[in-house]
């Protein structure tokens, strides 16, 4: 038999692939056998057998992403096809293409797209070089194909292949006996994933003059992700770094209630660079910062600094005054008295291990130079009761390995982050700022003059409330914003990023 003419087809596969829309079919009561007399048996199409071809090929696919179950759920339903229209392929099918020979920019896998097996059927359907193959489950194979590996880009490229608490919330052990024992949380940070709108929209955005503009904005505008990328393209990277570089453009893929991208005032702490980087517009300030230790880690966070208090009082934490309890001298050294829920301010030698441990008594440490908090605190929302503030040890900012505290962030230049905070940059305010910082509290020193109270602040409440982002890149900004360099792993995260991430990236 010859080849039946291109406009022929065209008429057969409008007609045939009608359980793809919704719409009525007006030749629903011509019987099968007119249109197989106008093609080859290979070129003929089974509408029942497209859905069927597709719900076989969904049942053999192993759910990788998060965007897998919504392809699973949408075909099920019985939803329209998205890519196939008047007998073609649509043209969308080719920016997608393009997409997909470019996943690797992104250290994504290739082979989670289908990018070749996509590109085949295009051709077959095309030139109607079917190979024996029935039309039909090329056009299912494409249909599914096609939305698998969209979807999957666009989800991984928008909000990253794995979610950060899962992780790093499942590293450290802490045993609460010998045989009882949970899991340190070393994390909480509230990342999105993909929902019914984003997913509706994706759907929305599937014509040539919308979808590369469309994806294109998913992909994070920070401009560290860009350096990533051209860092990922030097081919004399060894495997080590380039894991190193995929572990980092998956941390710039999350993407928080808050996100960074969308943040024209922010501060970011950086661990592994023990650096914080306070932006507004084109203005950044930076500074060293202390942080937890290996076994007291700093937790990564996002959350928004409301206020300031100058001159604050430590409450020991429990971690630690367990252990200088019964030391009196040492107590007395630091100006620390405990505080008891019912006698109220006692010196140290009624301090009692058993009321502290039990919350009714606090060891706590006044105000002044030796205070470990320093003359500043920032406070910020967290679970974790961990904040940015002075510090009476500002030698420890020589350090090169600065993972000093118990958990909170010791920042090197605490005034000038404290005018930064404020959005109105008031001279009277900021004077009144330095001089609470600066004014000697100690009246046994030999530079003790009477304080001025009409120029001490106790607390200073923000005007708005500005985003904080304590991260974790291991490669990160250097002193220039420019270029990147890599930093030591000193809590260990990218080994156990990197395994989770061995299925998506390459």
């Amino acid at each position: 038999m010859g080849r039946v003419s291109f406009p022929i087809v065209l008429l057969v596969l409008s007609v045939l692939l009608t359980s793809c829309y919704k719409d009525s079919n007006p030749y629903a009561n011509m019987s099968s056998d007119y249109f197989t007399r106008m093609s080859e048996d290979s070129l003929k199409l089974d509408r029942q057998g497209i859905r069927a071809t597709i719900d076989s090929l969904d049942k053999a696919t192993k759910i990788l992403t998060a965007s897998d179950k919504y392809v699973r759920n949408y075909y099920s339903e019985g939803n329209p096809c998205l890519w196939i229209h008047g007998g073609d392929v649509s043209a969308a099918a080719d920016s997608v293409l393009v997409m997909l020979d470019n996943a690797e920019e992104h250290g994504f896998r290739g082979s989670l797209f289908r990018a070749d097996d996509i590109r085949a059927d295009i051709a077959r359907v095309r030139s109607l070089s079917c190979d024996g193959t029935a039309l039909s489950n090329i056009f299912a194979r494409l249909e599914y194909n096609l939305s698998l590996s969209y979807f999957r880009y666009i989800t991984s490229l928008h909000y990253g292949f794995v979610s950060p608490n899962d992780i790093f919330n499942r590293i450290d052990t802490v045993y609460v006996d010998s045989v009882k024992k949970k899991m340190s949380r070393l994390c909480d940070m509230p990342v999105l994933r993909p929902d019914s709108i984003f997913y509706s929209k994706s759907v929305q955005m599937l014509s040539p003059d919308s979808i590369v503009g469309y994806v294109a904005g998913l992909s994070p505008q920070q401009p560290l992700y860009t350096l990533l990328k051209q860092r990922l393209a030097n081919e004399e990277l060894t495997p080590q770094q380039r894991k190193r570089v995929l572990c980092n453009m998956e941390r710039c893929r999350w993407r928080l209630s808050t996100h960074i991208d969308d943040c024209k005032k922010y501060i970011e702490v950086n661990i592994p660079s023990f650096g914080l980087r306070a932006v507004d517009a084109d203005s950044v300030l930076t500074m060293r910062i202390g942080c937890g230790t290996v076994k007291q880690k700093t937790p990564l966070l996002s959350s928004k600094i409301k206020r300031m208090e100058l001159n604050p009082q430590w409450i020991v934490p429990k971690s630690i005054a367990k252990g200088i309890a019964y030391s009196y001298s040492y107590m007395h050294r630091n100006n620390m008295f405990i505080h008891d829920k019912k006698l109220g301010k006692l010196p140290p030698e009624q301090s009692s291990l058993e009321k502290i441990l039990n919350g009714e008594q606090y060891i706590v440490q006044e105000s002044g130079p030796k205070n470990s908090l320093g003359r500043i605190i920032f406070r910020f929302e967290n679970s974790f009761s961990v904040f940015l503030h002075d510090t009476s040890s500002p030698w420890i900012f020589q350090y090169k390995n600065r993972a000093v505290s118990h958990g909170c962030v010791r920042v090197q230049k605490p005034y000038d982050l404290a005018v930064f905070l404020l959005e109105k940059k008031d001279q009277e305010l900021m004077d009144k700022i330095h001089y609470s910082m600066t004014v000697q509290l100690d009246k046994t020193a030999k530079d003790y003059k009477p304080i001025d109270k009409s120029k001490m602040k106790k607390a200073v409440y923000l005007d708005k409330e500005i985003p904080l982002f304590i991260s974790y890149y291991t490669v990160y900004y250097a002193s220039n914003d420019n270029y990147i360099v890599e930093y030591e792993d000193i809590y260990g995260y990218d080994k156990h990023l990197a395994g989770k991430l061995a299925p998506y990236v390459k």
